[in-house]
């Protein structure tokens, strides 16, 4: 499938995470040739040095004399926000070889960073028959945090209604706030073993289809122990779509939080 991202608006760091130039906000610079609102300071700034040259040479008398070449418009700033879900897998293969260890310390790292650039965070856990919106997006990381302390694993794993739920979660957000800039961190070893009504491969590649066509930035982090029986799912979705992918086992707070800051 050919994913085509829509998203025009442009973005720049400055203190929070990102901003972005708006038609809307406040004014922080001008640029030449646009049909935006003019920046009359820039403006007669740029025609100061011609007036007397244009009043000599002019049958008309006039305070201010202003050609097309002085126009200067304003271009706007506003900040969005960036939220950050993360999908956590607690179905009992988590619990094995100290893998839910890894994966909490992984998100309290990106918890921390998301902190500093006051982020909005949200999680969604999964374990058993179906997977839980245990955080709705909330700017309180330590909410995050204390629910995810107090996840326990067990049970199988419907990673199909894991992506699901998210999907359906940041599709009622970005409803609320079209500007923002989603971001899913799915945690997990990729091992489905709760279908719907397909083969797991093709379930779970329709509905990650569906997030990327929503412009939301997915990023795996794979918990799947390195053996001879790798069965390798999230590293295979993750190459078919070109997903941001890491293996928890050599994965670095620098190497996450790089990614997750490119997005502007």
């Amino acid at each position: 499938m050919d994913i085509k991202l829509n998203d025009r608006i442009e973005r720049y760091s400055s203190g929070k995470r990102v901003s972005s130039y708006s038609s809307k906000g406040s004014y922080v610079k001008y640029k030449s040739n646009s049909n935006n609102d003019i920046a009359f300071d820039a403006t007669i700034k740029a025609s100061a040095p011609f007036q007397k040259f244009r009043r000599e040479n002019s049958n008309k008398n006039l305070s201010l004399y202003i050609e097309s070449e002085d126009m200067k418009y304003k271009v706007k700033k506003k900040n969005i926000s960036t939220h950050i879900m993360f999908g956590v897998d607690a179905s009992g293969s988590m619990g094995v070889l100290k893998r839910m260890e890894a994966s909490k310390g992984a998100v309290v790292s990106l918890l921390m960073d998301a902190y500093q650039n006051r982020d909005k965070v949200s999680m969604v856990a999964f374990r058993k028959d179906k997977a839980e919106l245990v955080v709705p997006f909330t700017s309180s990381v330590e909410l995050a945090e204390a629910n995810l302390v107090g996840l326990k694993t067990g049970g199988r794993t419907p990673l199909y209604d894991a992506f699901t739920k998210a999907y359906e979660t940041f599709e009622i957000e970005m409803r609320k706030n079209p500007n923002m800039i989603p971001i899913l961190v799915m945690i997990s070893d990729f091992k489905p073993n709760v279908n719907i009504n397909k083969n797991y491969f093709v379930e779970i590649c329709e509905i990650v289809e569906k997030l990327l066509e929503k412009n939301i930035r997915t990023i795996f982090i794979d918990t799947e122990k390195k053996s001879f029986v790798k069965i390798g799912i999230g590293e295979n979705i993750a190459k078919k779509y070109g997903i941001d992918y890491y293996n928890i086992d050599n994965l670095t707070d620098d190497d996450i939080l790089n990614t997750i800051s490119s997005v502007n």
